[in-house]
């Protein structure tokens, strides 16, 4: 049993001892970890050259011989340790916010050896993620100094602009000046920025020392370099690695922006200080040519002041020539109109204007203002320096079609001429308001008119109902007065044609010819009046079914097939025109009956929302239009007279054997809504 036990207690520590986690012993293991591997604190056992260390902070940079790692140092730890010392580094990893790190329980110093030699890499290679925390060397160009509590460089590499980030040095200054817009070799380790999701967003150095800021070329004191007129520099005997000399006037300085004027055009020259020169000092500044938009650029490391004269006075802006380069960075003046002010993303004043058909933009310095009196619309004359622009792909001479103005100060604004009191911004609200009224004007005129339109036609119903009622009333007098004495008449001639017949026979013919010449025309009078007073269908059935009650019973009096259509919307029509309409269809069709024995007969009523056109067409027998009415037969006439008080289009066409078709075609008053 105690055997037993012993077995089973080896193979549980064997099984444990199994179980540990591997001690990792080189860095590329721990930079190939996930993560989520990183986080469980893995064993670290390492020795690594340190390559970069601050000693303000509580990390440090350390190197293999293959692969660089960022390493956290224990509380307290570190004081003694610098770059160049070799360690021995125990600890465990972490998943650090890009790579994974190492945090360390323990270090210890081996000694100091030289640090490895540095991977050369190619700018191209400058954002590669693998690069993270390596020891490289790459060529840039020491521009300016970003921090100066903090020792930041700024350089430019490939075109891309990075910081260097440098320990304390008590000469940081003096050794910074002294590689202002330099060429130089940077020998450090590739910091990465980036962001929570582990994605580079941007690079950095560290920076050991100033000696590891190598100049490309060093000056003998013996030999100064050529003097070259700015037209002539980085032509094809010249590269941005040679070092030149140029001499001007001044016309403009601001931090470490320095414009000068020489014999063969301005120049823009990046100076690590520009305190002591202002415009008309007449200097020589040494440095390299960079290229830039339209013209080079000079990186100056050494301004020497020759003498002072007067400011240099601006030169008239010519942008007529198709070559306006030489005025690339030149002072200049011209005369615009101010468009509008806005504030720019460094808090610098921009004023928008225009120049003939030019629209470009003037800056302020960053912390002055224009004029308070500034407006849009005032004509002003503007000094600065021309920085020329181009929306092409190449920035070819001929393709600069823009240009901005840098304004020294406000004195450079001089107003010619106040904006005129009636500015766009007046008109515009001159305008609206007028737009306003004109719309109050129009919504009250459209108001008043369909209150118009109601009334009108109130007073129309008013007046066809009052113009019903009196045809009514006529039609019963011309019955009271007419038909009936008519009657009377007939009733008289009857008696006298008895009376006749009783005594003398032979005289009761001429009575009785007369009783039925009386019962003949009282029965036409009759008709009339039946017609005239069975308008009233038209005012419950309208046209269209008054038609069909009129025109029926003449169709069926000569066997004819009456087909009546109505096409369009139909839309209502005073009395007077109803009316004539169904006399004019009443008269050709009670003709075509009569007279021309059709087969059938179509009538059609056609709405347009202008016009209203009655149309009759019959088959049967026609007639010649050119001959002259039978004596005694008036209904041509009666239809001509009607279609010219409806101020109607009529047209009569007929042939012998062909048919008729009369057609009236009537205007209908503006206004008229269908229904």
């Amino acid at each position: 049993m105690p055997r037993t036990a012993f077995l089973f207690i080896a193979l549980l520590l064997a099984a444990s001892l199994a179980g540990a986690a591997e001690t990792l012993d080189s860095i590329a293991r721990i930079r190939a970890l996930s993560p989520e591997e990183a986080a469980a604190a893995v064993p670290v056992a390492i020795e690594a050259t340190v390559t970069f260390r601050n000693p303000t902070q509580p990390v440090l940079i350390a190197d293999d011989g293959r692969e660089g790692i960022y390493i956290s140092l224990p509380p307290g730890e570190g004081a003694d340790i610098a770059t160049g010392a070799r360690l021995r580094i125990a600890g465990v990893t972490a998943p650090g916010g890009f790579l994974p790190i190492i945090a360390a329980r323990t270090v210890a110093i081996l000694g100091t050896v030289p640090i490895p030699a540095p991977r050369r890499i190619d700018p191209a290679e400058l954002f590669s993620p693998s690069l993270d925390c390596q020891w490289v060397q790459l060529p840039g160009v020491i521009t300016g100094i970003d921090d100066p509590a903090a020792l930041v460089l700024v350089a430019e590499i490939s075109g891309y602009t990075v910081k260097l980030l440098l320990p304390p040095d008590p000469r940081a200054h003096e050794r910074a000046a002294a590689l202002m817009q330099q060429p130089v070799t940077i020998r450090g380790v590739l910091g990465s920025v980036f962001n929570s999701q582990r994605q580079l967003t941007g690079r950095h150095f560290f920076v050991p020392s100033f000696a590891d800021i190598i100049p490309a070329e060093t000056p003998t004191p013996d030999t100064a370099p050529p003097l070259r007129a700015i037209n002539e520099l980085l032509r094809s005997d010249a590269t941005s690695r040679t070092r030149v000399r140029i001499r001007g006037i001044v016309t403009h300085a601001s931090g470490d922006t320095l414009y000068v004027r020489g014999k063969s055009g301005s120049i823009l020259i990046r100076a690590a200080s520009t305190e002591a020169l202002t415009p008309g000092v007449n200097i020589e500044a040494e440095g390299f040519a960079a290229v830039a938009p339209f013209r080079p650029i000079l990186r100056a490391t050494r301004i020497t002041v020759l003498d002072t004269g007067p400011p240099p006075e601006p030169v008239p802006l010519d942008l007529s020539g198709e070559n306006i380069v030489p005025q690339q960075s030149e002072l200049v003046f011209l005369d615009a109109t101010l468009l509008a002010l806005r504030t720019g993303p460094t808090a610098d004043t921009i004023l928008q204007c225009r120049t003939g058909s030019w629209f470009f933009e003037a800056l302020l310095p960053a912390g002055t203002a224009p004029p308070d009196s500034l407006s849009p619309d005032d004509h002003l004359r503007l000094t600065g320096i021309c920085d020329l622009t181009t929306s092409q792909v190449l920035p070819f001479g001929k393709n600069a079609d823009g240009f901005r103005l840098h304004l020294r100060s406000p004195d450079d604004i001089a107003i010619l001429q106040r904006a005129p009191w009636w500015t766009l911004s007046r008109l515009l609200r001159a305008l609206a308001a007028v737009g306003a009224l004109a719309c109050a004007a129009l919504a009250w005129a459209a108001l008043l008119r369909r209150r118009v339109t109601v009334q009108t036609q109130i007073i129309g119903t008013q007046i066809q109902r009052a113009a019903v009622k009196d045809e009514r009333q006529r039609i019963a007098r011309e019955l009271h007065d007419t038909i009936e004495q008519e009657l009377a008449g007939v009733s008289l001639q009857l008696r006298n044609a008895r009376h006749r017949l009783a005594h003398t026979p032979e005289h009761a013919a001429t009575a009785l010819d007369l009783a039925e010449r009386m019962l003949r025309h009282c029965r036409e009078e009759a008709r009339t009046s039946i017609r005239d007073l069975r308008s009233v269908a038209l005012e419950q059935r309208g046209l269209h079914g008054a038609l069909h009650e009129f025109l029926t019973p003449l169709a069926a009096e000569c066997g004819a097939i009456l087909k009546i259509e109505v096409l369009g919307v139909p839309h209502p029509l005073s009395g007077p025109v109803e009316i004539h309409l169904l006399r004019i269809a009443h008269e050709t069709v009670a003709n075509a009956a009569r007279h021309a024995s059709p087969t059938h007969i179509h009538v059609t009523l056609t709405y347009t929302p202008h016009t209203i056109t009655l149309e009759t067409r019959d088959d049967g027998r026609g007639f010649d239009t050119t001959a002259t009415a039978p004596r005694g037969h008036f209904g041509i006439l009666g239809i001509h007279e009607r279609a010219g008080k409806l101020h109607a289009k009529l047209h009569l066409q007929s042939t012998p054997g062909n048919g008729t078709t009369v057609r009236v075609t009537v205007p209908t008053p503006p206004g008229t809504t269908p229904s």
